[in-house]
């Protein structure tokens, strides 16, 4: 089960980037970065959302199912993607 912990570990690197972008959409952006920032906002907007919606439910499937346990992988990690989950859903919709 190392994959799901690289999984875990993965959507929260983009998470970070949504948090970024949803940063750089309410503040003052003078384009002196545009080649970081397209990178970041590929990985923000379009790839953050889905891949953590799908992360953490079968992360929590497993955990219910005991197929992994908490051990196995880190649960601030965990809890931290579900907290951003939520903010997300709050966000888009």
């Amino acid at each position: 089960m190392r994959w799901i912990r690289f999984v875990l570990k993965f959507a929260f690197i983009c998470n970070l980037c949504f948090i970024l972008g949803q940063l750089l959409r309410i503040t003052a952006y003078d384009h002196r970065l545009d080649v970081v920032v397209e990178h970041v906002l590929v990985l923000g907007v379009g790839v953050a959302f889905p891949l953590n919606l799908v992360v953490c439910l079968i992360t929590a499937v497993l955990l219910m199912l005991k197929k992994i346990q908490w051990k196995q992988l880190p649960p601030w990690l965990f809890l931290c993607n579900v907290g951003i989950l939520i903010f997300q859903l709050i966000v888009s919709y």
